[in-house]
């Protein structure tokens, strides 16, 4: 179980020595979190007690392992064109999200959800629109990585499927903990994605830029958008 002490202050303890930097600038990543993460893609602060990183050490995002098309700061998402409106099947373009990966105790069953402009004042943005859990990692016991939607090639973002009925900026944000770590309670204050005491989660957010008016043309073929015909 990925456990750590309610957060006090900034402690120091038995960590990997690959963290050591991460932690130390935990304090100020939260505070320019909240002030860059509004609008950008990146990685979401989390408060963690190095300390108490024992005996599951909570899944962190390898960001550094994220194809680089899905880094920019603002993702496009044009969803269709003329073109593509008088095609037979008509076809409209998708996001695809794939190659994201986490570091995780391979005996962990882990939980990824996906939300969509989450909202804490609005309940209808609480549901997740993706859901993966990852099993145990059996075949490679000593591997700590772990790749969300390894199996079933990726998430595909279709604007219209997830409700989104304005164009614009949206927020695309993927919370990945360990499965029991969920509180699942209706009196958690941040219903579906709250941890229960002692666990962590590892969260990203990529910031979308949605035109779902029709375009001339057809709408970009190039990765991570590409072409659903149906």
């Amino acid at each position: 179980m990925s456990r750590a002490e309610p957060f006090r202050h900034p402690a120091r303890g038995p960590i990997r020595p690959t963290l050591l930097m991460f932690f130390r600038g935990a304090a100020i990543a939260t505070i320019l979190g909240v002030l860059v993460c509004a609008q950008a893609a990146c990685m979401i602060p989390q408060s963690v007690d190095p300390a108490d990183a024992t005996p599951h050490p909570p899944p962190q995002m390898l960001v550094s392992q994220f194809p680089a098309n899905l880094l920019a700061p603002t993702l496009p998402l044009i969803r269709q064109g003329s073109a593509d409106a008088t095609m037979s099947p008509p076809c409209h373009c998708e996001l695809l999200f794939q190659g994201i990966f986490v570091q995780a105790d391979p005996d962990l069953t882990l939980l990824a959800r996906w939300f969509v402009d989450y909202d804490d004042a609005v309940p209808s943005s609480h549901l997740p629109q993706h859901t993966e859990q990852l099993p145990p990692n059996n075949d490679e016991p000593k591997s700590l990585t772990r790749q969300l939607d390894e199996k079933t090639n990726g998430f595909s973002f279709d604007a219209t499927a997830v409700g989104i009925v304005r164009s614009g900026v949206h927020v695309l944000e993927v919370v990945v903990a360990e499965r029991d770590g969920f509180d699942e309670s209706s009196s958690a204050p941040r219903p579906l994605r709250t941890m229960k005491p002692g666990y962590i989660s590892a969260e990203y957010r990529f910031v979308l830029n949605v035109t779902l008016e029709q375009v001339p043309g057809q709408c970009p073929r190039t990765s991570p958008s590409q072409a659903v015909c149906q």
